[in-house]
């Protein structure tokens, strides 16, 4: 009784842990707890006398060892083996007993008439039944022996299992205290990784989203791309038509320069000659009037009748006051020809520096006011190469510094016809013109070289605010923004000029 409750108690406990026997399963421990659970239910029913349910149930028990020998061969073969050939003795037993049942029951004994004389002893039973229920007493009674053997064995199994059942019920609490202990933990991580979820998702939508705008970007950029390959081929025709009308023009303008040189040279040589005529003019006048001089001076003198009165002289025009000469650029009594005879120093030259070209030397003597030593040193400098420009130019500004106007003016005329776009030249033979008397002419080349260039230097605005301050045609406007101009660029005051612009 105590075995059997016990079996009882483990069924029970297996019912428990294991899932139900409609699963399927695929531990050889479940499997075998399974068919233990059959094993002790078909015992159960075989001791109730349902017969029926008691083999259905061993059958299943069977069945459920010949799964576990047949995929798990090395699951405790022993035992397999004892309970699957248990569940095939019971079943045989069974059966055996299921087909006596039904087997047909034995012709009834029919005494026969009386003898004459009373009988001695009882009938014996019939020998068919007899041996029926001593075949079955005996199979009986080994299934007993047979159960009775296997009782000691499914004792140690059963203190097994209880020590085992106490084991998995200590390790379930042991289990469960660190599923409690480790819970609040789990729950802390938990709410990080639903904050990593919803943060990840977040990125994931706005990943879409630049996805969405970059397909739009992408859209865009092929119909940018589509309008470049449109542009670009534009733009090669443009640039072929470019190229056609470049030519054109460089053409033109290679014609415009040309006819803009030759009309300048032209200029030039109009200008040269008109001051030519002036200064012979001028010559020719005050030849005619010394001329006039020495005839009178040769005459003889006539006595005037007693009845005559003296006639009075007729009042002379008076000349347009000069330009107040500058510091370095006074301006001469009267202009002499401009083709005298050239002005040669008359200092000995000096010897030039080694290290130093001629041109920086004589600009050097020129700031240092040794004009007359400028002079010589160029003069000589210019014999070795004649036809260099800057050392006809310095030539130019010695001579002006020693008021040598007309022969400056002369030189640089024919200076500039060969260089009619260097400021520098238009604007020293400004000054020379205008030391000379020549004003309309300084005006026309100082305008010439600021126009050429606006920082050719100061000194010549200078001159410009004298020409316009002092000589026909007047104009104190233009006056003052020259004069402005050069003491912007560095030239010192005049105040009498400075009064005269009030």
């Amino acid at each position: 009784m105590k075995i059997r409750t016990l079996v009882l108690l483990l069924a029970g406990v297996g019912c428990i842990l294991l899932p139900s026997a409609s699963a399927a399963f695929v531990d050889p421990a479940q499997i075998q707890t399974e068919a233990y659970v059959n094993l002790v239910q078909a015992d159960q029913s075989l001791d109730a006398g349902r017969l029926d349910e008691a083999l259905s149930l061993y059958k299943t028990a069977r069945d459920y060892y010949l799964q576990l020998a047949k995929d798990y061969p090395s699951w405790e073969p022993r035992i397999i083996q004892y309970r699957k050939t248990y569940c095939d003795n019971q079943i045989t037993d069974i059966e055996r007993q299921l087909n006596y049942a039904t087997a047909p029951a034995p012709a009834a004994y029919t005494p026969s008439a009386p003898p004459t004389a009373p009988a001695t002893r009882a009938p014996s039973p019939a020998p068919g039944t007899e041996s029926v229920e001593h075949h079955y007493l005996q199979s009986r009674i080994a299934s007993l022996e047979a159960e009775l053997a296997q009782f000691d064995s499914l004792q140690d199994e059963a203190d097994a299992l209880t020590q085992a059942n106490e084991q998995l019920r200590r390790d379930l609490e042991q289990a469960r205290g660190q599923l409690a202990a480790r819970s609040s933990g789990d729950q802390e991580e938990l709410k990080r990784l639903q904050a990593e979820l919803v943060a990840k998702d977040q990125r994931i939508q706005s990943l879409e989203n630049d996805l969405a705008s970059q397909e739009q970007l992408r859209q865009a950029l092929n119909d940018m791309e589509a309008q470049v390959h449109e542009l670009r081929a534009q733009q090669e025709r443009l640039n072929t038509e470019i190229n056609a009308l470049d030519a054109e023009l460089d053409a033109a303008e290679t014609r415009a320069e040309t006819a803009e040189k030759k009309a300048a040279d032209a200029e030039k040589e109009l200008r040269s000659a008109s001051a030519q005529a002036r200064i012979l003019e001028k010559q020719l006048g005050h030849a005619h009037t010394d001329l006039a001089k020495a005839k009178k001076a040769a005459a003889p003198r006539e006595k005037p009748a007693a009845s005559d009165k003296p006639s009075q002289p007729a009042p002379k025009a008076k000349a347009p006051p000069p330009p107040s000469p500058s510091p370095a650029q006074p301006t001469p009594a009267a202009p002499t020809l401009l083709a005298d005879k050239p002005i040669r120093a008359t200092t000995p030259p000096r010897a030039i520096p080694p290290g130093m070209s001629a041109a920086d030397y004589v600009r050097e003597l020129l700031q240092q006011g040794e004009n007359e030593a400028a002079l010589a040193t160029i003069q000589e400098a210019r014999k070795v190469v004649p036809n260099d420009v800057n050392l006809a130019l310095i030539e130019g500004i010695a001579l002006i510094r020693l008021q040598h106007y007309p022969q400056a003016a002369g030189m640089l005329i024919e200076l500039a016809k060969r260089n009619p776009r260097n400021a520098e030249i238009n604007a020293t033979l400004g000054a020379a013109m205008m030391g000379a008397g020549f004003y309309e002419e300084s005006r026309e080349a100082l305008m010439l070289a600021i126009k050429l260039d606006r920082n050719v230097g100061g000194e010549y605005y200078y001159n410009l605010a004298l020409l316009n301050a002092y000589t026909d045609p007047i104009n104190l406007k233009a006056a003052r923004k020259y004069y402005q101009q050069a003491r912007s660029m560095g030239v010192s005051a005049d105040p009498k000029l400075e009064e005269t612009l009030k």
